[in-house]
């Protein structure tokens, strides 16, 4: 089995799938996977930088300490560095460890002294996620399989060498069953137990991917993310769809008034509507564009970690965003000698 057939899941998993019925119409592989033809290749490694420019925010806290803010962002960068690495690549079983660094910050127009303390807080603060994982892939038969993984991250406002891991630490856990239809339909259930939507919490989910024909195909784990693909020829893909993004930042502020809470947790949950292209540049080295609309569902902090306590509640309009990607994948020659 592909590479490609774990990190499918291992790069875009929140979750999976349900119930579905076809009829079988090719000959299924020896042991099940949650691929299916027409998918890209593998990320082995994967360097991203996207932006938002230009967005209005307002924020509204009851405290009276904080009061209400209002402001421009001039851009918010995200950049990641990810990494991944098969362990076992047995016809029955897979491992793979996967690494990521990933930072956001946000640049606001025109600060000064009196502007909002949040705001002056996190210009240029780069919120930091430094993390590994590990997925188990175990195929039973023709038609099943399951996979299991943890990750563990450090998420959060941290700068120095010498953090508290306690600090900072988050886990993430994903349970998942499928059934593989035939080569080209793939279904699954699953639970995850982890940040998509902000707060740590277990969210259930659908896997979907189907290959219709030649051209065009739908990997979904619902309702996390979906979308269409078009698979123009093996060296150029276009996909279409949308994409949940959560994330959950500690954050430990010397500056007053927020430096009279012990600890803050910034949560924030966004929508993004995509347009994506992928295309091989040479053999093992290939780049993706993507762009489209981001519109945020929550943005808040809370008084502390794991509180249910509202402490502000940013409202970030919606903006256009892009993104540029540059990813190793496995050069063919070693994909087909292990088919």
């Amino acid at each position: 089995m592909e590479l490609r057939k774990i990190l499918t899941i291992l790069l875009t998993i929140p979750i999976y799938v349900a119930q579905a019925q076809t009829p079988e119409t090719e000959a299924l592989e020896e042991f099940a996977s949650p691929g299916v033809r027409g998918m890209g290749r593998s990320q082995g490694v994967e360097i991203r930088y996207e932006r938002l420019p230009n967005f209005k925010i307002d924020s509204d806290s009851d405290d009276p300490r904080l009061g209400n803010g209002s402001g421009r962002v001039d851009r918010h960068n995200k950049f990641s560095v990810k990494a991944y690495a098969p362990l076992l690549n047995k016809p029955q079983n897979k491992v793979v460890l996967g690494f990521n660094y990933e930072l956001e910050e946000f640049n606001f127009e025109n600060l000064t002294p009196a502007s909002y303390d949040l705001y002056r807080y996190l210009e240029d603060k780069n919120l930091k996620s430094i993390g590994a994982q590990l997925l188990y892939l175990h195929s039973i038969n023709q038609r099943n399989f399951y996979f299991v993984r943890v990750k563990g991250e450090l998420n959060g406002d941290y700068s120095r060498d010498d953090i508290k891991v306690s600090d900072y630490l988050k886990g993430t856990v994903d349970l998942a069953y499928g059934w593989k239809k035939s080569p080209d339909f793939v279904i699954g259930v699953g639970l995850q137990w982890g940040y998509t939507f902000g707060r740590q919490r277990v969210y259930p989910g659908i896997l979907y991917n189907r290959t219709f024909n030649p051209k065009w195909g739908v990997e979904s784990i619902f309702p996390a993310n979906a979308r269409l693909r078009y698979n123009l020829n093996e060296k150029t893909l276009f996909y279409t769809g949308y994409r949940i993004e959560g994330a959950s930042y500690n954050m430990y502020v010397n500056e007053p008034p927020l430096s009279e809470f012990k600890e803050l947790e910034l949560r924030r949950t966004d929508i993004k509507g995509l347009l994506r292209m992928e295309r091989e540049i040479y053999d093992f080295i290939w780049f993706a564009v993507e762009g489209g609309f981001r519109q945020y569902y929550r943005h808040r902090l809370y008084d502390e970690i794991g509180s249910r306590n509202e402490l502000i509640n940013n409202d970030l309009a919606g903006s256009a965003y892009v993104g540029v990607e540059l990813y190793l994948v496995p050069p063919r020659k070693f994909t087909e000698k292990n088919r």
